[in-house]
């Protein structure tokens, strides 16, 4: 039986074709190989981190190639992979036409979807109750996997497992519930929690070959961090993410919210950690933004929706170096 807190550390130090698809292979081997994880048959959302239209070199969105292999895979075991995401900025398609999934796409024969069709579920969570609305597509489909990129991030200290599942939320739906937060860092935390119980994947392979540091989830630097990250229990991911950047489970405000919560595991003895050992990956010097408050006013939830149609519509990403 998979041991369900274990955690795989896979090195990998570019993105050539051949070695993400050993990289991923191997951190698939550590529980049992990915039809261990997946049923023949079955429909499989691939949920990558697709924030805005960007070069995969920006380190903003998750890398292409692990996107591409992660579907291959998927179609060798008898599954039909999805490729889905609700951008905070434009549209799905327009974002995998710049990184050329469209034409991965067209030759798998896969499809690419908005996370759209948004849902209102009710969820208790660690006693408490929330009443959530998120894309019925990421609800509709047989599994989950959870394809992150890993970033700092200005409001959470950085984004991984939990925080990419955000994504399943429809449109500007995400902006509207952080107007409701009005600044609580702890129930938007919570809420995240929440999310993450809603649409639990089945797999996360956290995408940290080239990660992002200072700020973020855009807007920082570039930072070879030279591994995958691969588990099932995604607060064990997370946890474990936190010893690879030699950084407390405490400053980590969805973490401090798990552990409230009561959800997932974050004791380093009971969780099983695969593949490389941790003092040969730990990166000691990344940098961590000074955090923001997690509120927005409702001028500035008026501003995101409209960056948003923009980016959708006639909008133009930065040029691709």
């Amino acid at each position: 039986m998979t041991n369900l807190t274990k955690v795989s550390l896979v090195k990998c130090t570019n993105y050539s074709k051949e070695d993400i698809r050993n990289a991923i292979n191997k951190t698939f081997s550590f529980f049992g190989g990915i039809e261990n994880i997946i049923k023949k048959g079955s429909k499989v959302l691939l949920k990558p981190n697709f924030l805005r239209e960007s070069s995969p070199r920006k380190c903003i969105i998750t890398h292409p190639v692990v996107i591409e292999t992660v579907a291959e895979m998927v179609l060798e075991a008898g599954a039909t992979p999805i490729i889905g995401d609700s951008p905070g900025f434009g549209s799905v398609r327009k974002i995998a036409r710049r990184v050329g999934l469209d034409k991965v796409a067209e030759k798998l024969g896969i499809d690419i979807i908005e996370l759209d069709k948004p849902r209102k579920v009710s969820i208790n969570c660690g006693g408490k109750d929330f009443s959530l609305t998120v894309s019925g597509k990421a609800l509709d489909v047989d599994a989950i996997i959870n394809l992150p990129k890993l970033k700092a991030h200005v409001q959470v200290l950085f984004t991984a497992g939990v925080k990419n599942l955000y994504g399943c939320v429809s449109g500007k739906h995400k902006a509207w519930r952080h107007f409701q937060a009005k600044n609580d860092l702890e129930w938007y935390t919570d809420m995240l929690i929440a999310n993450y119980q809603l649409v639990t994947p089945v797999f996360t392979i956290v995408d940290s070959v080239m990660a992002m540091e200072k700020t973020g989830p855009s807007g920082g630097l570039p930072k070879n961090v030279s591994v995958l990250v691969g588990g099932i229990d995604v607060i064990a991911v997370d946890r474990v993410v936190t010893e690879l950047l030699s950084v407390s489970p405490e400053d980590v405000p969805i973490l401090r919210a798990a552990k409230r919560l009561g959800v997932g595991e974050q004791d380093l003895s009971k969780i099983e950690v695969a593949g490389e050992e941790m003092s040969s990956v730990r990166v000691h010097d990344f940098i961590f933004p000074e955090l923001s408050p997690i509120g927005f006013d409702f001028i500035r939830v008026i501003k995101s929706l409209i960056r948003h149609l923009w980016f959708k519509t006639v909008g133009k990403a930065e040029p691709q170096i």
